[in-house]
């Protein structure tokens, strides 16, 4: 069988249209390649870039941010999730300090520095962070979860129990892998 050139080039003109393909996409956001004067410009550089996955670069956009608005709790709290998203918990612990010194009723701040402490093995300061987002968000089963692991890896196994059973009610599955890991815990 005999197909001609044209036909082909049309297939995948239409096909590279339907599928939007060859539609024009916006240019990453290249902070080299932009002047940012306001805060509020470097802070939705760095939203762009995190949605982009170039959390290095975020970090940088939020990191210039906040020296120009140092009081700003988002921006601290954004600032602190992109350094954890890169492995630098040491700073991002300390960004997203300040993000809930700045702003005590910022919920998601202390999750994120519950899980920052988690990750970086800071488990007592996980305990506080976990213990006010429970404060802040009743019934987060992440927290609750975190909580009782870190009850856990602190050889807290009584307090990890409690949290399983307070889990129970909120998540019935999350409960049961909180449940697996005291258990396994108690056997070494």
């Amino acid at each position: 069988m005999r197909h001609r050139t044209g036909t082909f080039i049309a297939l995948l003109l239409f096909t590279g249209l339907a599928t939007g393909a060859l539609m024009p996409k916006p240019p990453p956001v290249h902070i080299e390649q932009e002047e940012f004067l306001e805060a509020d410009d470097w802070f939705q550089a760095g939203v762009e870039l995190n949605s982009e996955g170039s959390y290095r670069e975020a970090t940088e956009a939020f990191s210039r941010s906040v020296t120009l608005a140092p009081s700003n709790p988002l921006g601290w709290l954004n600032l602190g999730t992109s350094q954890a998203l890169i492995g630098d918990y040491g700073h991002a612990i300390d960004s997203l300090k300040k993000s809930v010194q700045l702003d005590p009723s910022l919920a998601l701040g202390y999750s994120n520095l519950g899980e920052v402490c988690f990750r970086a093995d800071r488990y007592k300061e996980a305990v506080t962070a976990y213990t006010i987002v429970l404060k802040l968000w009743p019934g987060n089963a992440n927290a609750l979860y975190k909580l009782g692991l870190s009850h856990l890896l602190l050889d807290e196994a009584d307090k990890a129990q409690g949290e399983y059973l307070s889990l129970k009610m909120v998540d019935p599955e999350l409960a049961e892998k909180l449940r697996r890991a005291i258990i396994q815990g108690a056997g070494n």
